[in-house]
């Protein structure tokens, strides 16, 4: 699939690495409709990059996902969609070391967000895919992005890790349902990114992150994993799979 006039969206836009997807895909070329809530992020974005639109919109609501796939549909064909929006809560465990049990009802707005709402842009996002014309590459790839977390584990993290660490089964499942489609699902992992999302972590937590890096000793760019997105949408070999990419990274507690 090439990225270059391919219409792109690109969720969670504003920020970190979906802010990072959106500049480097555009500079490749490609036509990017960038959605995100924070308005205010992605009038920083269009005046740093050409987009072809935005959409001020909520990943757990199924009206802002369409309204977003169908102004991607009046630029042209989608064909490739890169799921960044998601996130956690504060670092809690299940039952505290003084007694204090998790919140369920903030465990659950991570599930919404992190695993129902990717749910949700993948299902619309192959019905508008399954029009486009089958050619050599398919009709469309869809990339979720889930975390190491989902793969390691860290205390305090469990709707974190339990909901992107349900994106990979979801991702190997969708891959085969939408392959009768020529429809491509990826993930992938990232570790350890120079985000506003790591810059929140406490200092403790990214000293104990430094020390298990392997190699390179440092936060990912976030657009490295840019690059990873872009290479995973023109391999067309690639496909019903999660990537790791965090420097050998691996989580111990």
């Amino acid at each position: 699939m090439q990225i270059e006039h391919a219409v792109v969206l690109v969720s969670g836009a504003a920020s970190g690495l979906g802010a990072a997807t959106a500049r480097h895909l555009a500079g490749a070329g490609a036509r990017i409709v960038a959605l995100d809530r924070d308005e205010k992020g992605l009038d920083h974005l269009a005046a740093q990059v050409p987009l072809a639109a935005t959409v001020v919109g909520d990943i757990t609501r199924t009206e802002d996902i369409a309204r977003a796939i169908d102004s991607a549909q009046d630029v042209g064909p989608l064909t490739v969609v890169v799921n960044c929006a998601g996130g956690g809560s504060a670092p809690r465990r299940v039952l505290s070391r003084t007694g204090t049990m998790t919140d369920i009802d903030e465990w659950r707005s991570v599930a919404e967000l992190n695993l129902v709402a990717a749910l949700d842009v993948s299902r619309q996002a192959a019905h508008s895919m399954s029009r486009n014309d089958d050619g050599p590459s398919g009709r469309g790839v869809i990339v979720h992005v889930s975390s190491i977390a989902a793969l390691d584990g860290s205390q305090g993290v469990s709707a974190y890790a339990a909901t992107k660490g349900g994106l990979v089964p979801l991702v190997h499942t969708m891959a085969r349902d939408l392959a009768p489609w020529s429809i491509r699902v990826m993930a992938v992992a990232p570790g350890v990114f120079d985000t506003p999302m790591y810059a929140s972590l406490p200092d403790s937590i990214k000293e104990r992150r430094q020390r298990e890096f392997v190699y390179p000793v440092r936060a990912g760019a976030p657009e490295e994993f840019a690059r990873l997105v872009r290479h995973i949408a023109e391999n067309d070999y690639l496909n019903a799979d999660c990537i790791r990419i965090d420097a050998g990274l691996r989580m111990h507690q």
